[in-house]
This record gives C-alpha cells, structure tokens and sequence, in this order.
C-alpha cells in the first residue's frame, strides 16, 4: 500500500498540535479526520443519487416497478427483483463505492420509519 505524507509543514503542526491536545497520536487524529470527510463525501454522493432516482422514477416506475435498482453518478446502472443478488453484482463491479440501491414503488420516496421505543429510566 501506498503511503501518503503531508506537504503542507503548517498542517502537520496543527495536526501535531490538536493530536496532543486530545491526547491521540498524530497518526490516529488523521485517520479520524480523513473518515470523516470520507464519510461525509459518501453522503453527499448518496443525496445525489437520490436526487437522480427522485428525477428518473417517472420512467422507472414504468420499466421497473418492484424490482431492485442500483444509482451510481447519476444513472442506472444495474436492476434486478432481488435486491442481494444486485448488491453482490455491484460490490464486485464498483467495490466499496457508495451506489444507491433502492426498490421502485409506485412513490418516489420511501416513507418515513418511525420507531417507537420505551424510555429507560433508572430504578432507585
């Protein structure tokens, strides 16, 4: 694997800086801070692709209805009625790369999940 260093002299002072101030090395605040942006990428990527679905279901909903459809960059790349046989042909085409995979219904969005759950107090 490759390894990546910093240029920028003044980052890797703040990086030093911050690291020992949260009492992390160096090295595990930049692996941090690099998930996050990673993280914060693939949602990103994911509203766009759910904007392409929302944009697309008119003529999804025509050819696809109940099937399984996965989204990457805008477009629809794959479908199938099987939503694990689509995640493992799209794992093995894209590897990890965030791609929407969503099932066509008549409503372009899903409805809201609402969970109920008791809430845990503490006996005395």
């Amino acid at each position: 694997m490759e390894q990546l260093q910093l240029q920028d002299p003044n980052l890797v002072e703040q990086l030093q800086k911050i690291a020992e101030h949260e009492q992390l090395s160096p090295e595990e605040l930049l692996n941090r801070a690099v998930l996050e942006f990673l993280d914060k990428m693939a949602l990103k990527k994911m509203q766009a692709e759910i904007t392409a679905y929302e944009q697309m279901h008119p003529e999804l909903v025509t050819q696809y209805l109940g099937e399984y459809i996965a989204i990457h960059n805008g477009v629809m790349i794959d479908h199938d009625p099987n939503v694990r046989d689509l995640h493992i042909r799209v794992r093995r085409r894209f590897g990890k790369m965030p791609i929407l995979l969503r099932k066509v219904t008549e409503e372009p969005t899903p409805p809201d999940i609402i969970v109920r759950s008791p809430k845990l107090s503490r006996v005395v």
